[in-house]
This record gives C-alpha cells, structure tokens and sequence, in this order.
C-alpha cells in the first residue's frame, strides 16, 4: 500500500495532492545483473554497509503512522506486510497467503510458517487480528485512518458500543479472516499491512487507548529485513535481522543520512552513498559514471485534458472525440516534458494489471478525422469557416495555467489544430488559484490537469457522479456500473476485462482525454541493481537481495 496524495497544479490543497499538474508511476525498466562488481566502483570499499541518502523524517517508523516518503521507506526495512503491490498492480504475498470467500467479503489471511519478530518472538493470528483492530480504533489517526474497509463492526467498535470487532475472527495460530459489510476489491492492500507485534505494541491495549503503541513509534520492531539501533533527526543506524525469512541480508548495516539534494548528488557520484532518496538523482547525468546506472519506471502520474460537460457545446461526446483528434500526445511531451513521459490513450498506468497485451496506436493530430466526425454527427459549417448544429457555434475556451509548460503547450497544440477542424478556440489565461475556484463553480470549459491514482478502481473518484474528484460533472450509469464490478471481483483476467471495458466506454463518452504518463528516473549506485523501482512500493522492499549474483537475487 503507498502513501499517496492528490492535488491541483501544486500540493496547495491537502486533500487533493496532484490533481492539474504532473504527477507520478510504476513498473521496470530492462533487466540488469545484480552485482556487477566494476572495479571502478568506490562504494566498494565499504564492504558491509549500504549507505541511503534522503530528505526529512518523521521518526514515526510504524506501518500505520508514516508521515512522509521517507518514513515509507525506512518502514518498509523494518517490518514485511502480509501482501503488498507488485510491480504490476497485482498483490503478491509476502508473509501471508490469501483467499477470497464467494461472496467477496471474507478474506482469509494465513502466515507462513517459522516467522518471528526481530525480538525473536513468532508472527500471530493474534498480531494480524490486534493490527486490524487498530484500524478500527476510533483513537486511530495515522495516514490510513480514511481507507479503512468497511469491516462488519467495525463502526460500533469505533463508537465504544462493543469490546472488539465482530468482523474480525483468529481461527487458529496462523489464520485469521476479516469480513466486509460489502465486496471492496481494493481492501486487500489495506488489510495486507505489516502485521505490529500485540504483545511489544499493546501490551496494555484497550479500545481508544494507544498509549504504548505511540509511545513504541520512536523504537520499532517489526520482522523486516533490518532492526533500527540508532536514531537521531540527522541519521539512521540499521543492522540486519539475522532470522530474516526470506534469507539473512549479505549487507550487515544499513546507514540512512538526512542531508540536502546538493550534498546527496555529490555523495552518489563519489560513491560515498549506494541510493538518493531525496530526488536529487532524479536528473543527475550518470554517463562516463561507471559505478552508476540509470533505472526508469512509469509513475502514478497522468496527464489529462479535461472536459466539463455543463458547457452546452461539450455536452455532446463526438464533440470531444473530436477535440481528441486534435492533440498530438508526442510532440506534447517533447515540447514540454521531453524524456519525462509516454503517450498514452488509456487513463490506466501501462504497469496496471489492467493494461492491454495490444496498446492502442497513438498517432499525431487529424483535424481533417475530426471534421468528418462532426460531419457524421450533423454538423454542418457556417459562413465562419466553423462548424455549428441546430443554430450553436462550436466555439469553445481552453483556459491555460499561467506559468504551467504543460498546459502552455497544449493551448498551443489547440489553437493550431482544432480551427482546422472547424472549432473556433479562445484560449484565456488563469492563475492556479483562480482556474481551481472557475472549475469548481463549473466556469471553465477545457483544461490541463493531472491525475496520481492509476489503477481503473481509482476512476471512481473521477468520473462517479458523486467521485471527490468529478468537475466534469460527468455521469454515465455504464462506467459507474462497470467500476462498481471492478471493486466487486477479485479475478485479476476478470478485472482486467472489465477494465478494458471501461477504457472503451470512456473513449465513446469522454470525461477527458489521456495525454501521458510519466516517467520515473533515479541513478543509484551499481550495487543497488537488483532493486525495484516502481510506485507501488519502495524500492527498500528488496534490500535483502542486493549483494547477490543475478542467479542468486533471481534477476
């Protein structure tokens, strides 16, 4: 499960944290050895430690109060969830296999054998069931405190009425089940968290009373792949945890050293540090580098150009098929995001389960297409040169973003195309602020935004007649049905079906028009080769590999 967030243009709104800009994605890039041990490698010298650069931290080292990236990360070394997101989108078992009751609500969580805790302590039915509880808690407030699933009493639990939730049941030391008061596919990422130990965590536990849980934040202990042995605002000590399931790690330590972006380049290039964490690698130029390589992924990140339908002119949808005519994705992105992203007709990520085997082709603009498609439709041009239809002038306003290259780029592409297909353009331009107030109050026509949340389940927020995210004021009761379904199976060849389908209702009725996706970029150290980049997990979560010949880490 990632922590993610939403917004417009900037992260100016908490609740909505990349909604109007770029945003960000998941996946991997080619194959590459695990350890190619080049002589020219200075990070070699330390032969048993691994050394991370990153930006600020919390020091809420606990799977249900991380803060930040940061504290993802770190967290992520020191506890392993019972499930979690795999590069695909498609969860993959980590300490606990899974089923699925018929009727998709009973999940049924069974641990592997032999795990412990770092303490030395085993992994429980007990700690799956007191982690859950937790959720539940009406005392919780950490990061997933709102994408708790609708567990079978878990509201009375939460408003003091019963003494635990009836939706929760250990059936014996390895199994535990959770019943939903309804089918919630996405509920598993959440209920796949790193289990917390009951007896480390609640030793004196009882329900809105968290006092040791929060008082343990700062000294964690979980059954990850390292232990934390030091902590202070500046640096991270971590030693390997020797009983590690899934095989001692080779590197002994692990040092995590807070510093600023121009210090954490200088450290990666002399080899002073194995990965970046805080962005700066994102663009530093590794060639002639030997001991670096470049790895790139696709982000949780789509570009849209966005509809709303109470403008009269958009109301009918072969109208925006054929504004959709008129964008050229590429030379969007070589414009204004060169090297930065991929064009994309779908608004699911291409490391979705749900992406197709055939990607659609993706040409340039065709006003002359999107002219014969408002001829079919009964559009007929008037003495301006510009279609119209029962006395209405296809004359629209893009509103482009001040200070925004993306949206700059895409008024241009508009102003150029859609008049050769016969729709007059008027482009105005808006700051941030003020198109975000125009969109809500239904004033704008056409505008560039973004979207951060890329599986097709995550639609719902969008094009839901009653979706958080909705400005289109879009409704079509065959995409809500289709993304109600989705949510409802747990079969990911189903899934991916009904997925495909929603793709194709979106295209003949568009809320919005899919641009890109972007791309995710960092340099690391050679030594970190066999990790994987992707958004649906840090990176952190493959430590325990590195170090290892490719046959050995199964690269």
């Amino acid at each position: 499960m990632k922590m993610k967030t939403l917004g417009l243009f900037t992260a100016a709104v908490m609740g909505v944290v990349t909604l109007f800009t770029a945003i960000g994605g998941r996946g991997g890039e080619e194959s590459v050895p695990a350890f190619s041990g080049s002589v020219n490698n200075p990070a070699a010298a330390r032969k048993t430690e691994l050394v991370v650069t990153c930006g600020d931290y919390s020091g809420n080292f606990h799977p249900l109060y991380c803060q930040n990236e940061t504290d993802l990360a770190v967290t992520r070394l020191l506890f392993d969830p019972l499930v979690e997101e795999g590069a695909d989108g498609r969860p993959e078992a980590v300490l606990a296999d899974w089923s699925l009751s018929g009727d998709g609500r009973t999940y049924t969580f069974t641990l592997k054998e032999g795990l412990t805790f770092s303490d030395g302590t085993p992994v429980t039915a007990e700690d799956m069931a007191f982690t859950w509880t937790l959720l539940c808690d009406g005392g919780y407030d950490g990061w997933l405190a709102q994408h708790c699933p609708p567990i079978v009493g878990a509201a009375a639990y939460r408003e003091g009425l019963t003494a635990s939730v009836s939706g929760i049941a250990v059936v014996d030391e390895r199994t535990a089940t959770v019943t939903l008061e309804q089918p919630d596919a996405g509920a598993l990422f959440v209920l796949g968290i790193s289990p917390v130990s009951k007896a480390y965590y609640g030793a004196d536990y009882a329900p809105g009373k968290l006092d040791t849980l929060l008082l343990a934040l700062a000294r964690p202990m979980g059954c990850g792949q390292y232990t934390l042995t030091g902590l202070t605002m500046e640096q991270l000590a971590l030693v390997r945890n020797e009983s590690y399931h899934r095989g001692t790690p080779l590197y002994e330590k692990v040092a995590i050293l807070a510093t600023d972006r121009e210090a954490a380049t200088v450290m990666l290039l002399r080899g002073e540090s194995d990965l970046d964490l805080t962005g700066a690698a994102a663009v530093l130029d590794a060639a002639g580098q030997d001991h670096l390589l470049t790895r790139t992924w696709a982000e949780d990140s789509l570009g849209l150009l966005g509809f709303s339908l109470g403008t009269k002119e958009l109301v009918d949808p072969a109208v925006r098929q054929a504004i959709a005519l008129c964008v050229d994705r590429q030379a969007l992105i070589h414009a204004a995001l060169p090297g930065q992203a991929e064009a994309t007709k779908l608004p699911f990520s291409r490391d979705s389960y749900a992406w197709p085997a055939q990607e659609p082709a993706i040409g340039g603009a065709d006003p002359a297409a999107a002219a014969a498609l408002l001829e079919a439709n009964g559009y007929t041009k008037g003495p301006s040169g510009y279609y119209q239809k029962d006395g209405m002038l296809l004359q629209l306003v893009f509103t482009e973003t001040e200070n925004h290259p993306v949206s700059a780029a895409l008024a241009a592409q508009l102003s150029e195309y859609l008049p050769k297909a016969g729709i007059k353009l008027v482009v105005r331009k808006l700051d941030y602020a003020t198109l975000l107030n125009q969109i809500h109050v239904g004033r704008a026509e056409m505008w560039f935004m973004g979207w951060g949340e890329v599986q097709p389940e995550g639609l719902s927020a969008l094009v839901s007649a009653e979706g958080e995210y909705n400005f289109f004021q879009y409704s079509d009761t065959s995409v809500e049905s289709l993304l109600t379904l989705i949510d409802s199976v747990s079969d990911p060849a189903r899934r991916a079906d009904l997925a495909s389908q929603v793709a194709a209702a979106l295209d003949n009725n568009p809320p919005f028009v899919p641009l890109y996706q972007k791309t995710g970029r960092i340099v690391c150290n050679e030594r970190c080769a066999a990790l994987t980049f992707s958004a649906g997990r840090p990176c952190t979560a493959d430590f325990y590999l590195l170090g290892r010949t490719a046959e050995e880490a199964g690269v």
